[in-house]
């Protein structure tokens, strides 16, 4: 049975990859999106977190997904955080109707998942339509999933027994599809307004220090 994403406590310590893109401006930290060479990041806590935060907007944006990007300009929209530095505050989640529209738009995070995506619900239980799963660390989304009704691609896990998260696997090619989807998804939701007024709040929970 598939549920929304819960809102609960826990923190990870991992070493992230990301895809490889174009080389950020000199000295900037953080990934490189895009492409497909995989190469290890390695996060670098609090205060990496807060100089990505910082970074001039445009520079940021090209370090980012615009998945990253759509969400946190909803988030803003509706006043589940007033300025990017929220985002570190802990867990958050929003859900999102439209009249005349079936679906639900729920961003979340759950300790270090970030949930975007639409469900709809099946008697009473909501099925992803789809959903999107990026890993957050260090201020940056990584690719997870994509839950799809019931199926989904995988991109990334960690290896392992359960709660050993030293190390994370990433798929390269499904990293890739990743990237395409969450490209034009990030479109739909932009053409389809979700950071406008005819929107309705159903459920928000802002994040805390």
């Amino acid at each position: 049975m598939v549920k929304e994403p819960e809102i609960k406590s826990g923190t990870l310590d991992v070493e992230v990859h990301s895809v490889q893109k174009e080389a950020p401006e000199k000295g900037a930290k953080g990934p490189k999106i895009g492409g497909d060479k995989i190469e290890p990041l390695k996060p670098g806590g609090e205060e990496l977190c807060k100089s990505c935060l910082d970074m001039p907007e445009e520079q940021r944006k090209s370090m980012i997904l615009e998945i990253q990007q759509l969400t946190e300009k909803v988030l803003m929209a509706h006043g589940v955080i007033s300025k990017l530095e929220d985002l570190l505050k802990g867990e958050w989640f929003l859900k999102l109707g439209k009249p005349g529209f079936e679906k639900k738009f729920v961003a979340a995070k759950s300790g270090e998942e970030i949930f975007v995506g639409f469900y709809r619900y099946s008697d009473g239980t909501p099925i992803p339509d789809p959903n999107l799963v990026l890993l957050f660390q260090n201020g940056f989304w990584y690719p997870q999933r994509i839950e799809e009704q019931f199926d989904e691609v995988v991109c990334s896990f960690f290896t392992g027994a359960y709660g050993d998260y030293e190390y994370l696997n990433v798929i390269p090619e499904n990293v890739i599809e990743f990237q395409a989807f969450q490209r034009d998804f990030a479109q739909i939701l932009e053409d389809q307004g979700w950071d406008g007024p005819n929107v309705e709040v159903i459920e928000k929970i802002m994040p805390r220090d």
